[in-house]
Parts: C-alpha cells; sequence; structure tokens
C-alpha cells in the first residue's frame, strides 16, 4: 500500500506538469503575435511658405472709386499703380518689390517727383505638409523647384526696380527668358496630393511669364517706357496668384 501511494504521488509530480506543456505547446501554436515595431516612425513634415513683398502705397482710401480716381490722376502723370482692396479699405500701389531695401529706394525716387508713398511689408502665407518619409528625395526635389521659382521672381523684381530707374540690357531679358526655359522643361510629377497641386500651379504661372517675356523684350529694345510697367504688372500677377494659391490651400 505503502508503494502504491508513493507511485500514486510521482504520477502527480510528473504527469501533470507534462500534460500542462503539452497543452501550452498546441495552444501556443494558433497565437498570431502581434506585428508591433519597437520605434514608430515619426511623421515628416515640410513647412511650404509663400513669398513676402514689400508694397510702395501712394495713398489709401475707404472707398474704392475714389482710388480709382487717384489712380487715374497718377496715370495722366505718367504712373503706373494698382488698385488692391479688401472691402474696407483700398490700396493705390505704387510699386511691388521683394526685397526691403528696393522698394525703400523706390520710395525715394519717388519722393523727388512730388510723391510721399509709405512702404507695406506683405507676410506670406504658409502651410505644413505631411509626407511619407521614402519620398525624401521627391519633395527635396520640389523644394528645390521651389526656390527656382523663386529666384525668377526675385529677378523679375530686381528688373523692374531697374527699368524703372533707367534701362535694361538686351542680355537681362535673356537671363530672365533662359531661366524661365530651364523651368519649364523641368517639370516632374509628384506622388504627395498637396505638392502635386502646388507644383502644379507654379508650372502654370512660369507658363504664364514665358508668355511675357518676348513682350517685354520688345519694350526694352524700344525703350518706350513701357518695360516698368509691364514686369511689374507681371510680377504682381505672379506673387498673387501663387500667395493666394497657397493661402486656399492653408484654409
Amino acid at each position: 500500500m505503502k508503494n502504491e501511494g508513493m507511485l500514486e504521488v510521482l504520477l502527480v509530480i510528473i504527469i501533470i506538469p507534462l500534460v500542462s506543456l503539452l497543452i501550452g505547446y498546441f495552444i501556443s501554436q494558433n497565437v498570431v503575435e502581434p506585428n508591433i515595431s519597437k520605434e514608430e516612425a515619426k511623421p515628416q513634415y515640410i513647412t511650404i511658405k509663400g513669398i513676402d513683398g514689400f508694397e510702395v502705397v501712394e495713398s489709401v482710401h475707404g472707398k474704392y472709386e475714389e482710388a480709382k480716381y487717384r489712380q487715374d490722376l497718377l496715370r495722366l502723370n505718367g504712373i503706373f499703380s494698382f488698385i488692391e482692396g479688401d472691402g474696407e479699405k483700398y490700396k493705390v500701389v505704387i510699386g511691388l518689390f521683394l526685397t526691403k531695401e528696393e522698394a525703400l529706394e523706390f520710395a525715394g525716387l519717388m519722393s523727388s517727383k512730388g510723391i510721399t508713398p509709405e512702404v507695406y511689408a506683405k507676410k506670406s502665407p504658409y502651410l505644413k505638409i505631411k509626407y511619407d518619409k521614402n519620398l525624401t528625395s521627391e519633395i527635396e526635389y520640389f523644394t528645390n523647384k521651389l526656390d527656382e521659382f523663386q529666384q525668377i521672381l526675385g529677378y523679375i523684381s530686381v528688373l523692374s526696380f531697374k527699368s524703372f530707374n533707367g534701362s535694361i540690357e538686351p542680355q537681362e531679358v535673356q537671363e530672365l527668358k533662359r531661366k524661365v526655359e530651364v523651368m519649364n522643361k523641368d517639370k516632374k510629377a509628384f506622388k504627395e496630393k498637396e505638392v502635386e497641386e502646388i507644383s502644379g500651379e507654379v508650372d502654370k504661372i512660369v507658363q504664364k511669364i514665358a508668355d511675357s517675356v518676348k513682350l517685354i523684350e520688345i519694350s526694352s529694345s524700344l525703350k518706350d517706357k513701357n518695360t516698368f510697367s509691364l514686369l511689374q504688372q507681371l510680377l504682381w500677377n505672379s506673387w498673387g496668384d501663387y500667395n493666394n494659391f497657397l493661402e486656399n490651400i492653408a484654409k
């Protein structure tokens, strides 16, 4: 009897743990381990900024009709201008430049003509875009494209100031033409939706610039005193279209 009791104890000690191990093994074969990465990838962002500008403002009015009347008087005196309004105030802008130095110097030149304008800084919109880290090289290509675009507008600003203060050389117009042609040839599709939309808008603006260069070239060669207004109109439209597009996307 004593031996039988010892045998039962041994069975309990040996067999039960063995059975438990076997059950655990079979259960583990049907368990799917979750695929959890040790480190989650941090999201990548790029900040797209518009282009700041400096407006040389001749006067500010409460009504559009008043601003239009002032613009007509300036035109009679051979001074080109824009009207910028928001429904409450209307500014008569006689010059747009991309550097404060150009704007201040232009304002000084206008003062010698009996006009005392003020320089207004125009801050540009910006937006943050999230992108896949696998598209880093594509994003770098995109930012380089935006840099080239801003350089073109900056060059138009420089030529505009120079044309008011004298005349621009044929090779300077050719350089503008070359910059635009390079951008027009270098087009690429982007996988990120917002990046592709911005790139497409830039392409449209650059094409409009290309369409305007010939007229600027003719005006410059004839020295007909219209070169400044042509360059200003081109800069105003290109700068405004780009910033307005970014602002609409950012909403």
